[in-house]
């Protein structure tokens, strides 16, 4: 007998027993998500590993932009009696507890620019080596810094300055003395000030568009439009177990492009080669865009394309031009909510620094993509940030797993049922980036932004422009920072 509607082909199985055992494998999902990005933050080597180490590894492009905000306020200080030289080393004091030495060294170097030579050459020599390499670098750093201890005019050693450039890059110019650190903390200070008045803006607009969203959401609700309460309850269940097997796929399909990428640049003689690192972000773009490829899962389970398009968002809207056009509305309404979310990261981070000693910091693996990057390497990661992950992530978490949520908790109950989707999907979205559990209230909030345009629109033309337009912004502004 065949079904009457295509969701009677939806199996049956939509007990609370199937919802329980979808939302067991999205958490466990989640957490195994987490622990396998908190490695990039992880603990420090242990001391036989570390004797092991034939190199000292460079100091990343975190580190050094801190450094260049470092100096800039240092360079402040006369203008700003109230900012003093603890306050400006609190905000590096992620390098002194880095596991990267180089990093370390710098702290060293920071203490000097700002507390005197002396007291730099005093913090350097009481860092512990744990090999060579590690010894040698660290003897060049405090023999340059002793150099600049004895006088203003002073020069240090070109054979001390050229040993620690390779591995402390900006960091090396301070304790040098080169004139263009003084250009590049005038260009940080820039660049600060530009993002400030852009994300003043952003902030001043974007109450606006809240305004206009919550008006616009309410109105429908009195109207009766609820769109997304509509999706049968047996094609939101499928929408969970989607979303879990989107989860797991998409890891494991990134891990597999990375062992790939290692392979083939192997094989092919790539080390060190920009091909070898353009080849690697191919692959990266690939796993990204292939994990879509669970969307043919609801199309198994008897779900219709027609419905699956409308349940996930996947339709025009209003028309291209118009979504896209809310699409920028709702990148500014975001806004206030990113930055409701960062002072809450600054709380927590203070909170922590505060009862540990430390805070992580909130690092993406993206920034060390800009190190001596060419045309093609930018052109290909702003494919993979303002491109592949708006598209790929504005699917499968503003469009499966938001409207699984939706006609799942108190779907008839608009804006209780809008509130707990929207913060539950935006806490998964910020949980599994790679910037660590406390700067999620920032991401989130973001993201809770995304979910009020889904939940307005309908299409999800707007929330993936918003995303990109957020993505691209940071990418070119991290790229004005570090340059």
């Amino acid at each position: 007998m065949l079904p009457n509607s295509p969701t009677e082909s939806v199996p049956s199985a939509s007990s609370p027993g199937r919802l329980v055992m979808t939302w067991c494998a999205i958490l466990f999902a989640v957490v195994v998500a987490m622990v396998l990005q908190s490695g990039r933050h992880g603990e420090e080597p242990s001391e036989a590993a570390a004797s092991e180490q034939v190199e000292v590894a460079p100091a990343g492009l975190e580190a050094q932009l801190q450094a260049k905000v470092a100096v800039a306020l240092n360079g402040l200080r006369s203008m700003s009696p109230t900012v003093g030289t603890a306050d400006i080393l609190r905000n590096v004091e992620p390098l002194r507890e880095s596991e990267n030495f180089a990093e370390r060294l710098g702290y060293s170097v920071l203490v000097g620019e700002i507390e005197g030579w002396d007291a730099g050459v005093a913090d350097a020599a009481a860092l512990e080596t744990a090999n060579d390499p590690e010894r040698e670098l660290r003897d060049a750093v405090v023999a340059v810094m002793e150099a600049r201890a004895e006088s203003d005019e002073a020069k240090p050693s070109e054979d001390d300055c050229a040993a620690i450039r390779p591995k402390l890059g900006y960091l090396a110019g301070v304790a040098c003395g080169d004139p263009e650190v003084g250009k590049a903390a005038i260009t940080m200070m820039f660049a600060l000030l530009a993002a400030g008045g852009w994300y003043l803006l952003a902030f001043l607009g974007g109450l606006i568009a809240l305004i206009i969203v919550t008006i616009a959401l309410v109105k429908s609700t009195r109207a009766g439009v609820n769109p997304l309460a509509a999706t049968p309850r047996k094609t939101a269940i499928v929408l969970g177990e989607t979303f879990a097997i989107w989860l797991v796929a998409f890891f494991a399909l990134n891990i597999l492009a990375g062992l790939l990428g290692e392979t083939l640049v192997g094989v092919l003689g790539l080390e060190g080669l920009p091909q070898g690192m353009h080849l690697g972000l191919a692959l990266n773009i690939t796993a990204f865009v292939g994990s879509l490829g669970v969307l043919a899962y609801p199309l198994m389970r008897g779900v219709r394309g027609s419905e699956l398009r409308t349940a996930i968002g996947l339709d025009r809207g209003s028309g291209l031009v118009r979504e896209a056009l809310h699409g920028v509305a709702c990148y500014f309404a975001a806004v206030p909510l990113l930055l409701a979310g960062l002072l809450i990261y600054l709380l927590l981070a203070f909170i922590a620094r505060t009862v540990f000693g430390h805070a992580p910091s909130p690092g993406h693996p993206v920034t060390e993509l800009y190190q001596g990057a060419d045309a093609l390497r930018l052109v290909l990661v702003f494919l993979i940030a303002a491109v592949a992950a708006p598209v790929v992530e504005e699917i499968m978490f503003r469009g499966v797993l938001f409207s699984h949520l939706r006609a799942t908790v108190t779907p008839r109950l608009r804006f209780a049922s809008l509130l707990v989707s929207a913060v539950v999907s935006s806490a998964i979205f910020a949980l599994i980036h790679p910037q660590g559990v406390l700067f999620a209230p920032a991401l989130g909030g973001l993201a809770v932004g995304f979910c009020l345009y889904r939940e307005w629109r309908g299409s999800l033309i707007a929330p993936i422009v918003a995303h990109g337009i957020n993505n691209a912004v940071t990418l070119t502004l991290g790229i004005a920072l570090m340059s």
